[in-house]
């Protein structure tokens, strides 16, 4: 059985490539739009995560393939494609509206959130 997860986000003036600066256009930022896809792939596997535990990104390519003006509704459908112990990797693809906007391979670690926490604070 397939391990799939979606997030729906409406694309905000705050995650326009504008709101990074002139001259980029309002329209949805790959920074949000990879930001969705991550979270729906850390929503694939949270129910078989172990108490403390969270998953962290460590690789991301994205196609974003096409713009996405304020006011629409982004779906990011996340599936988990394979699972080598604590490593994770996903194909995502997000949608707006029934056209693909942009497709994500991520992969992800399951971590100790305590343990990332403290190497924060190192810092």
């Amino acid at each position: 059985m397939a391990i799939i997860a979606e997030l729906s986000r409406t694309v905000t003036e705050n995650d326009t490539a504008a709101a990074f600066g002139d001259p980029f256009p309002k329209a949805a930022s790959t920074p949000f739009v990879l930001g969705l896809a991550e979270v729906a792939c850390h929503n694939a596997v949270a129910d078989g995560l172990a108490e403390g535990e969270i998953t962290v990104g460590t690789f991301a390519t994205i196609e974003h393939r096409l713009p996405s003006p304020i006011g629409a509704i982004l779906t990011a459908r996340a599936e988990l494609t394979d699972r080598d112990g604590r490593r994770l990797r996903f194909t995502v693809n997000v949608y707006d509206g029934d056209e693909i906007c942009a497709s994500v391979e991520h992969h992800r670690t399951v971590a100790d959130a305590d343990k990332i926490s403290a190497r924060l604070a190192a810092r």
